[in-house]
């Protein structure tokens, strides 16, 4: 944050080990004595509004989510809460805080989504919107995939057992992902917030999608590592065989370049979405199945039809070909 000359710059989390490795990485040290980090939790609505008052930030980078696809499938509950009531949480907060900019961090899982993260990650993407048409403060969602090396990232996992002989397990020999590195993805969502208007939502420019097999192959080739057994193990529930970046309805409105050459705007469109955030909280306060969880979770996006955002035509099926332009490390 000093290279962009900010005046100070304060981190909430509610991971304290979490905070600690950061105040390492950024000052060489970890008290955790100062109260540029705060350990909080995004789904503590009035903690966050205290936050926001006495910080009074010029500009949010919300980024807290629950990511892991297979777990949220099992506990959509904890999607709903942190991902859609969190942003919820957050953007009431910025507001009553008279913040400036919010930048929301989606994922790439919104767009045509398949899974509980990608549906409760559309739905944030919505609830900033629906914020933004409320207030002066300027509100951006922005779509990305993977970040190589960030927290939670297969790829560390990966070269570990690469390097150790272990059996490298992948869904499909064509399963591919978009990937950017921590600076090119931190570079572009600051980029983006100074786009950020009245809730756009904004897609990185992340090249083409990796097959990952051709991922694992060219790390053996310059590593003269001995070639892993792979085993391939099939899609699991939610999962797609390679990410999209845009909704199927989005693509049928032109999509408008932005101001920045890497930026693009997605024309998502706005639902009525308070019917479905108000079924969520009572599913989620009663302690309701999973499965109804998840089911309202896929919310309606025309009040005259019942068809979904994606209309069930994103599904991803085995021996579909993948998209242009994936494999390119082969």
């Amino acid at each position: 944050m000093r290279f962009l000359g900010a005046r100070k710059a304060y981190y909430v989390d509610n991971d304290e080990f979490a905070l600690y490795n950061l105040q390492m990485s950024e000052e060489g040290v970890a008290l955790l004595d100062n109260d540029s980090y705060r350990l909080a939790d995004v789904r503590d609505e009035q903690l966050m509004r205290r936050i926001m008052m006495d910080v009074r930030p010029d500009i949010v980078f919300h980024a807290a989510a629950h990511k892991h696809l297979p777990l949220l499938e099992r506990a959509p509950e904890a999607a709903v809460k942190t991902n859609v009531f969190g942003t919820e949480s957050v953007m009431r907060a910025a507001i009553a805080a008279g913040v400036d900019r919010v930048v929301n961090i989606s994922t790439d899982k919104a767009a045509n989504p398949i899974s509980a993260l990608g549906w409760s990650k559309r739905l944030a993407e919505h609830v900033a919107d629906k914020y933004a048409r409320t207030t002066a403060t300027k509100v951006a969602s922005v779509r990305f995939g993977n970040v190589l090396g960030s927290r939670g990232s297969f790829l560390p996992t990966l070269i570990t057992q690469i390097e150790n002989g272990d059996k490298i397990r992948i869904t499909h020999s064509d399963d591919s992902r978009y990937f950017m590195t921590i600076p090119e993805a931190a570079g572009l969502v600051i980029e983006a917030a100074c786009l950020a208007e009245q809730g756009e939502t904004y897609v990185l420019d992340m090249g083409a999608p990796v097959r990952i097999e051709a991922l694992v192959r060219r790390y053996v080739e310059l590593t003269e590592c001995r070639p892993p057994v792979i085993e391939y193990t099939g899609l699991r529930p939610g999962e797609k065989l390679s990410e999209e970046l845009f909704d199927l309805r989005e693509t049928y409105n032109p999509i408008r370049p932005s101001a920045h050459p890497r930026i693009r705007k997605a024309e998502v469109g706005r639902y009525p979405i308070e019917e479905t955030l108000d079924t969520l909280r009572r599913l989620v306060a009663h302690g309701a199945h999973p499965d109804l969880v998840r089911a309202a979770l896929e919310f309606n996006t025309n009040v005259n039809t019942d068809r979904k955002v994606n209309d069930g035509l994103d599904r991803s099926f085995p021996g579909l070909p993948v998209a242009a332009g994936a494999g390119s490390l082969n």
